[in-house]
């Protein structure tokens, strides 16, 4: 019943990540192609994800780290924007929690980060080096960054709250998505 509820909560998460809302462009700064047109500083090199196992992004002893218990489960996706091989996991102590990765290869993160695409709370931040975004939604229940990884890529990133009690809040959530993804990075750039 736990895995049925965190794979429907992964998929309103695409969905929700990937709905069209009205927004405004903010004002774009020069940089790297491709990172630059999204408002973000350029990345420091590439790091392709064309030939990476999303489910090998966590060692085991980051997964003890981060609270995640259960064996890594891969996927596909072909969401919007998100296309690519995926992988979730989850961890129930201390509380009940979600992971997952979208490899997106077939779309950068200036597309996502397109005016109207997204309808989340957006912050740019950094992540290893590399430029990245928070994408907080209004559904309370998960956090997502996405980082600039390759020309045309990059990697997706959720944290989700799989029905913890009391309820993670939406701020650690967003931390603790930022400590998976930073985790994830360390990973990539040893490979």
């Amino acid at each position: 019943m736990r895995r049925l509820l965190m794979l429907l909560t992964i998929a309103i998460a695409v969905v929700s990540c990937s709905a069209p809302v009205a927004g405004e462009a903010s004002p774009a700064r020069q940089g790297a192609e491709g990172t630059g047109d999204a408002g973000l500083p350029t990345r420091p090199r590439e790091l392709p994800l064309d030939d990476v196992d999303p489910c090998a992004l966590l060692t085991p002893t980051q997964r003890t780290d981060l609270g995640i218990t259960s064996e890594p489960l891969p996927d596909t996706t072909d969401a919007p924007l998100f296309a690519g091989r995926t992988c979730s996991m989850t961890g129930f102590e201390p509380r009940d929690i979600g992971v997952s990765f979208a490899l997106a290869t077939g779309s950068g993160i200036a597309e996502l980060l397109a005016p109207g695409t997204l309808g989340d709370e957006v912050t740019p931040t950094t992540i290893a080096g590399f430029p990245a975004v928070i994408a907080k939604p209004e559904l309370p229940n998960f956090c997502s960054v996405d980082v600039d990884v390759a020309e045309g890529q990059f990697l997706d990133v959720q944290f989700h709250d799989s029905g913890s009690e009391p309820p993670i809040p939406p701020d650690q959530l967003c931390r603790d998505a930022v400590r998976v993804a930073e985790a994830a990075m360390e990973t990539l750039q040893r490979s």
